[in-house]
């Protein structure tokens, strides 16, 4: 702080016992301890708070830049979690689709009237086809594969 050296403190020392005397100089020097303690005491205390409010700063920005990096990491998580609800609703549409299907292809399998061309044709929603087309395309139904009655009229047919 200040560059005082021993003699400089020797001249100070001599020229307070002269202007103080004796009798006060010992006073005067406590109260000068005391207030340099004083300016210390302070002075560490506002380097002290002047750090805490630095590191508090610092964490302040880290903490920003860490949040800043997540929320751009989850950009992707967030794509793919779209993808996959959309992959969700699609397959819930199909699955809805042949719900509303069901009806009528139970319907026409319960209906001995209906010929097995018109019952293969409600079932997939298309026109019929010829005997051979049809032929192939009841064996791999699945409800109708697996049917016995059905199986051993496909192989009379």
């Amino acid at each position: 702080m200040f560059d005082v050296g021993f003699s400089e403190l020797i001249l100070l020392a001599i020229v307070a016992l002269v202007v103080l005397g004796p009798e006060k100089l010992p006073h005067a020097a406590r109260m000068a301890g005391a207030w340099l303690g004083r300016i210390r005491r302070t002075m560490t205390n506002i380097q002290m708070e002047i750090e805490k409010e630095v590191s508090a700063q610092e964490m302040r920005d880290r903490i920003n830049q860490e949040i800043e990096r997540l929320k751009t990491l989850s950009n992707p998580i967030n794509d793919e979690i779209k993808a996959v609800e959309h992959t969700i609703h699609q397959h819930v549409n199909d699955a809805s689709q042949s719900i509303d299907a069901a009806p009528a292809y139970l319907e026409a399998q319960n209906n001995p009237l209906i010929e097995p061309n018109v019952t293969e044709a409600i079932a997939s929603d298309t026109a019929p086809t010829t005997d051979e087309t049809h032929k192939n395309s009841v064996t791999h139904h699945p409800v109708i594969a697996t049917d016995p009655v059905n199986l051993l009229k496909n192989q009379s047919l």
